[in-house]
């Protein structure tokens, strides 16, 4: 042994504090990306940092098959902690197994599992997280991340770094974004979905998100380091992909990428995932310029070396070092996902349709554009057998017994500008130049919102723009710029850049499309079909579309042969939303309520089984059919879980991880994160949901009886009996929910705090156990910095779903009283309980945060003041006005309680102290704050004089 950190006897820390202390300056500059050179003189050998977790492990390239589990949101919809550890588990595996076999090792810095909180439905990665509230996805995600971590108490299997810290979902501005996050969302939502993984879950690290929050970019969040590091334990944090380079290219609040990793290191993020190019030489001017410390620059390359310790990259015999490569996708490892996938279904509606019999000569329709499709997403990885439903049903019925169309428009298209039709050539170019018989005809699956893909009948490759053109384009200056071709080649819809996807627009009858990036296709003078630039329009842009076969019909004409219709319907992963991507509405795709009605309407007997990762509002279509289901995409046991499930042999339990809402008309702007002033998510939602948060249906039905509750060793110990009282065998998902019905502060209507899935017979009863600590009834305190349980008496609801409680009972929990805001505590001004016409910021200069109002229409409300001997008012305020106003008042009565004002400061980050007299009454105020002109109010107090 040469080195002390090669000594497997010391602690971790201690190693990693001495090979940090040997690395020369420009090694350590080196480890601040995620490729890191090897250093030959210390036997350190060459790796990489990120690998793909969300579903298994991800290899896309197709070299080797690995276990494919559903998408996140349909694991959470399973409710069942204990196989979520027994899919970590299996991932873990997997993943140590593909590192040991790849000559370049992959990762085992896992990137995922992604736990920021869905609270938006439209949000366009709401496939890959665990739901809207944060018990669920806390446990759910520590169970992952047990399984991932592993069982030794001194080495990790694999290190999962949680994704994305936090209030990141936003696609569509998610580089550019401010996220407002009011101090007590940020303790009890936001970060309260993210600790359970780091100390139950050993989740070693985070990646940062894209937005900023309150005015800090996220790979600078100090939160990283004061509360994930130094309060929950937390090793090592890296940033999103490309990010570091946004805080001067996109956020813009830095003048050089020096400054900026200044601000970074030691606080923020420890690696950047960015080029080397890019951040070798910021590291090296920051060190020079004197905006990074070295021990800032230690700090984080000691926590990339103290991560690649605990994982035995520097040991060669620990635990995890040869795992059985058999277990590589196994039988075993399948049959793990098969099961998950079973319990992620959702029966949302049965009016006496399912489960199906059976009786050897029944037929089934199977229809829609997700009938024949196993979509991947961006996080999936590779399998080679696939079973799409309609596959599914073949061989359990057998070919002859089940009737197929994918019920899309078959139809020609026609160039304005040659007055011919398009044909398909032998190498894929599409021309303009074939009449109504030597024309293609082209299967339009339509996305709705003008999102299309145009799939050859013929030779069933996809209309889609050059993939190799810009690689062949001469990069000659004084070139004429070619426009790349339209060609027939493709033979599924994907990539990063998805270029199938068209956008159509109909305007008098004429057809324009753009590709996917919104260049128009036009025919060129050869007649050629090309993806075109610029601006205008002309015949060359203009098409007329010709149905020659309409897949309603069609679907029809089957639904009147079978004696059930499966309708199949839901979202195309890299079409309807994705990463970068956010949905504009929540309805389903027109095209597919058509083929449901036109199903519907021939035969009474149908279902619509949706593929989906993300609610929709089928608020007709739920009627219309006869039972609806719900699935993610599943993986390659698609086709057998959904004939499994309708005919009974898997009985549906699992529950919907988010609210099903019945319009957007529900929902704020897609960036408003306040859940509580926006009233949204099932735990402030006050109108009728369509699906509530863990609703979902069973083939069986359940009494609850016998409710007990009892505290001990600081948990609430809740029993209750649950008797299958149906026919069938079944899962059902017992919830325990916990209000404070009296508290004066901002509450949610009722919050989950334990859940149990448990398997009866029928006929059995079985006594569940349900227990929380009472600590998890804590709520933030921001004037004294500190997490408080308030006493009181909280109502306790023990039922199936969020709005089907079948008991409740009352549990006086003592703690702390709260007569209101203490109107003497030092208050941040983002501490409201509603706002409107402002933006949260913080000053870097002092890390404080700030408000800044837009003018005269913003304001701040702050319930249940105590301003109670209270006459005097001080407040941190900026202008850059002549002279600056605020208003006091009471919100609920109109009363002007004083004004605050004077000279501006000439800046709206120059802070100085205003002070008034206040008319304040004894007792509990609604303090509504009225801004005149564009202001900043960092914080505010009352006293007496």
């Amino acid at each position: 042994m040469k080195y002390r950190f090669q000594d497997n006897t010391l602690p971790f820390e201690e190693r990693a504090k001495d090979l940090l202390s040997r690395l020369t300056r420009e090694e350590k500059v080196g480890m601040i990306t995620s490729q890191l050179d090897a250093i030959p003189r210390l036997g350190i050998q060459k790796t990489h940092i990120g690998t793909e977790i969300a579903r298994g492990v991800v290899n896309r390239d197709q070299k080797r098959e690995t276990t494919i589990l559903p998408q996140p949101w349909g694991m959470a919809a399973m409710f069942d902690d204990a196989l979520m550890e027994q899919l970590g588990d299996m991932a873990g595996d997997e993943t140590r197994i593909t590192h040991d076999m790849e000559e370049r090792p992959s990762s085992l810095e896992l990137f995922g599992p992604t736990i920021d909180m869905e609270r938006d439905p439209r949000w366009g990665r709401n496939e890959e997280a665990y739901g809207e509230d944060p018990c669920l996805t806390g446990k759910m995600s520590a169970a992952y991340c047990r399984g991932l971590t592993g069982k030794d108490e001194k080495y990790l299997k694999t290190a999962p770094l949680l994704k994305h810290f936090y209030a990141n979902n936003y696609e569509n501005e998610r580089q550019t974004t401010n996220a407002n996050i009011t101090p007590r969302l940020k303790h009890e939502y936001y970060l309260k979905a993210f600790e359970p993984a780091v100390r139950e879950g050993r989740a070693p690290g985070l990646m940062t998100a894209y937005n900023c929050i309150n005015g800090v970019e996220g790979v600078n969040n100090p939160d990283v380091s004061e509360i994930c590091k130094k309060e929950w334990g937390m090793t090592f944090a890296v940033s999103d992909g490309g990010d570091f380079g946004q805080n001067v290219a996109a956020h813009r609040t830095y003048e050089n990428h020096a400054q900026s990793m200044g601000d970074i290191l030691g606080v923020g993020a420890d690696m950047m995932l960015d080029s080397r190019s890019m951040v070798d030489p910021a590291v090296r001017e920051a060190l020079e310029k004197g905006y990074l410390t070295e021990e800032n620059l230690d700090k984080a390359v000691y926590s990339t070396l103290l991560l690649r310790f605990k994982l035995g990259d520097f040991d060669e015999d620990h635990p995890y070092a040869h795992i059985d490569p058999a277990k590589l996708a196994s039988p075993a490892h399948k049959a793990l996902a098969v099961k998950a996938a079973e319990e992620s279904v959702i029966l949302l509606e049965n009016r006496g349709m399912l489960p199906l019999t059976d009786d050897g000569k029944c037929t089934v329709a199977v229809v829609g554009p997700l009938a024949n499709e196993n979509y991947t997403c961006w996080y999936c990885g590779y399998a080679p057998n696939q079973t799409p439903v309609v596959k599914g049903f073949r061989e359990k019925l057998g070919e002859d017994r089940v009737l197929f169309d994918e019920g899309f428009d078959r139809v020609r298209i026609r160039s304005e500008k040659t007055g011919k039709y398009l044909r398909i050539a032998e190498n894929g170019a599409v021309y303009a130049d074939a009449d109504e018989n030597t024309a293609d005809l082209f299967e339009r699956a339509d996305w709705d919102f003008g999102a299309w893909t145009l799939r050859s009948v013929r030779t069933g490759k996809y209309l889609t723009e050059d993939k190799n053109f810009f690689d062949e384009t001469p990069q000659d200056e004084n070139a004429v710029t070619i426009d790349p071709g339209m060609n027939c080649t493709a033979d599924v819809v994907f990539g990063w850049f998805v270029k199938e996807l068209l956008y159509a627009k109909e305007e008098d009858g004429v057809l324009y499309l753009d590709t996917w990036q919104h260049r128009a296709v036009a025919v060129n003078d050869e007649n050629k079909l090309v993806a075109k630039a610029g601006s205008g329009d002309c015949p060359c842009k203009q098409f007329t579309l010709e149905v020659v076969s309409s897949g309603a019909e069609r679907v029809a004409e089957l639904a009147q042969r079978a004696d059930h219709v499966i309708v199949c319907a839901g979202n195309q992963p890299l079409i309807n939303a994705r990463e970068e991507y956010d949905r504009p509405d929540i309805r389903l795709p027109k095209a597919q309520t058509a083929l449901l009605n036109a199903a519907a309407a021939a035969n009474e007997s149908t279902l619509l089984y949706l593929v989906t990762g993300y609610p929709f509002a089928i608020n007709k279509e739920k009627d219309t059919a006869k039972a609806v289901l719900c699935s993610t995409h599943l993986g390659p046991c698609l086709g057998h879980v959904a004939a499994a499930t309708v005919f009974g042999e898997n009985n549906p339990a699992g529950r919907t991880p988010t609210t099903w809402y019945r319009s957007v008309r529900d929902l704020p702007a897609l960036d408003d994160y306040d859940i509580a002033k926006n009233h949204v998510t099932y735990l402030y939602f006050r109108g009728k949901p369509l699906y509530a948060f863990g609703y979902g249906l069973s083939y069986t039905t359940f009494a609850y009886s016998n409710l007990t509750v009892k505290q001990e060793n600081g948990e609430v110990i809740a029993t209750v009996n649950v008797q299958n009282t149906g026919a069938l065998d079944g899962d059902e998902v017992v919830q325990l929910y916990m209000s404070l019905p009296s508290s004066l502060r901002v509450r949610p209507i009722h919050a989950l705090k334990a859940f149990k899935r448990v398997h009866i017979q029928a006929g059995e009863t079985v006594t569940v156990t349900l227990n929380f600590k009472i600590d998890d009834l804590a709520v933030w305190c921001n004037g004294r910095k500190i997490y408080t349980v308030e006493s009181g008496v909280y109502k306790m609801e023990v039922g199936a779903a969020s709005d089907d409680i079948r008991l409740t009972a009352d549990v006086e929990i003592a703690g702390e009283a709260f007569p209101g805001r203490p109107g003497f505590f030092k208050q941040e001004a983002i501490d409201a309980d509603d706002y409107s016409g402002v933006t949260f910021l913080t000053d870097k200069r002092d890390g404080e945060t700030y408000v800044e109002a837009k003018d005269f229409r913003s304001f701040l409300v702050y319930k249940n003041m105590d301003l109670t001997g209270c006459n005097a008012f001080e407040c941190a305020m900026s202008a850059p006005s002549g002279d600056v106003e605020i208003l006091l008042a009471d919100n609920k009565t109109g009363k002007v309680l004083g004004k605050a004002g004077g000279t501006g400061t000439g800046s709206l980050t120059k802070f100085t102290s205003f002070t008034c007299d206040v008319a304040a009454e004894a007792g509990l105020t609604e303090l509504r704050i009225v801004f005149t002109k564009q202001t900043s109010l960092k914080w505010f107090r009352f006293y007496t004089v």
